[in-house]
């Protein structure tokens, strides 16, 4: 009798298990969840990292105003006491002077003001990204450990009722403590597991709280993702960062040759005496000009500086283009592998059927076997889990490598 209660036990407790591709929906969303939408990306613009980069746009281009400006002119004044043996006259003197641009300096300040301006708004998309990919893989962490403690909650719960089932057999003397004894340490790591997957699931949204300047507590977006079709590397921010730094380190090339040409500037002058028979008035145009004997080599550096610039944010473009394709084959292979794991997962349910129906028709119930088919129900859920996460997670970086328009100051 007591074998007979433990087996229709066993039966109630694993028939309801949802098996992966049953009538039960999985507790994790599918791999192939929401692409990005407005809510997701509204949450990740207010943020107060990317207010900040915002805020560091404008004031570059703000400061395009004040490229290529014309030095101020100057006037220069002086008042003298003229003595001769005849006579004592005072003497002044007025000189405006307009120092003149190098040539070629002007336009080139212009042009690198308007890379830095390029340089911030691309700076802007490159944060958005990446604080969009972090986010997205802390709601891929905080989902993915709420579903894996949901369901080994589930199993825990199962587990206590078999516990209460074996416990009523041992009191008829018709079971071992050994048995009993199994089921407490499966228990207490069960717990353990749970609290472990409860505490990364806070840990994941405390993340996101700290990512977007949230308080604890506050509501969340849900998980979304860029569609790889729209990846294109021409148009991903990192690309357009790239290019920028191109540009502005050309620009710093033609100002180190400008700077290697000489200042000039222009003035015109005016003298008066004052003498007894009559004001002595003088005109004249003056002109200066340096001598760039030492700028020439210092240009020469800064010229060196700029082309080493030049070719390092190249090699960058060319590495960002490699990891695009790297990132997005990952993506596709996780996919791939979600989707190989589920249908294997069904294989694995419908044997561990097979097995639970052969282990409720025989005369003795094994309640290890029956954990033991409760733990690999679970760990086939567990594997779906784990592999949609995995395809989340390559689906979360693409945000790295979005289009630029995707995140607008």
């Amino acid at each position: 009798m007591p074998s007979r209660l433990l087996a229709t036990t066993v039966a109630l407790l694993l028939a309801p298990l949802p098996l992966p591709g049953g009538g039960e929906p999985p507790p994790e969303p599918p791999a192939s969840a929401p692409v990005a939408g407005p809510v997701f990306l509204e949450a990740v613009g207010r943020a107060p990292a990317l207010d900040a980069a915002r805020r560091r746009a404008e004031a570059a281009r703000a400061r395009t105003d004040a490229a290529g400006r014309l030095p101020d002119p100057t006037i220069e004044g002086m008042y003298s006491q003229v003595n001769t043996p005849g006579e004592k006259f005072p003497m002044w003197e007025v000189v405006l002077r307009q120092p003149l641009p190098k040539a070629g300096e002007r336009a080139a300040d212009r042009d690198r003001a308007a890379a830095v301006v390029s340089m911030a708004e691309a700076d802007y998309a490159v944060m958005a990204g990446e604080m969009a990919a972090d986010l997205a893989l802390a709601l891929v962490e905080a989902d993915t450990s709420t579903a894996r403690a949901g369901l080994l909650a589930r199993q825990l719960d199962r587990t206590g009722q078999l516990l209460s089932a074996l416990d009523a057999r041992v009191g008829t003397g018709s079971s071992r403590l050994a048995e009993r004894l199994s089921l407490q340490t499966r228990l207490a790591a069960l717990r353990l597991r749970i609290e472990e997957e409860t505490r990364r699931a806070d840990d994941a949204r405390s993340d996101a709280f700290g990512l977007l300047g949230l308080p604890p507590g506050a509501p969340l977006p849900s998980w979304a993702a860029p569609e790889p079709a729209r990846i294109d590397p021409d148009t991903t921010p990192l690309l357009r960062l790239s290019a920028a730094r191109v540009d502005e380190a050309r620009a710093m090339a033609r100002m180190a040759r400008a700077s290697a040409r000489p200042m000039t500037s222009v003035g015109l002058r005016f003298e008066r005496e004052e003498q007894r028979m009559g004001n002595m008035d003088t005109v004249g145009i003056a002109f200066m000009t340096d001598l760039p004997f030492r700028s020439r080599g210092y240009a020469r550096a800064e010229q060196r500086a700029a082309r080493a610039e030049e070719s390092a944010a190249l090699a960058d473009a060319g590495s960002t283009r490699h990891r695009i394709a790297a990132a997005l084959a990952r993506a596709e292979r996780a996919e791939r592998l979600a989707g190989s794991t589920r249908r294997f997962a069904a294989d694995t349910a419908a044997r561990l059927d097979a097995e639970y129906d052969a282990l409720s028709r025989s005369n003795e119930t094994s309640v290890t076997l029956a954990v033991d088919i409760l733990e690999r129900l679970t760990d086939t859920r567990l594997q779906i889990i784990d592999a949609d996460a995995a395809a989340r997670t390559a689906r979360a970086e693409l945000w790295r490598y979005a289009p630029a328009s995707s995140f607008v100051p």
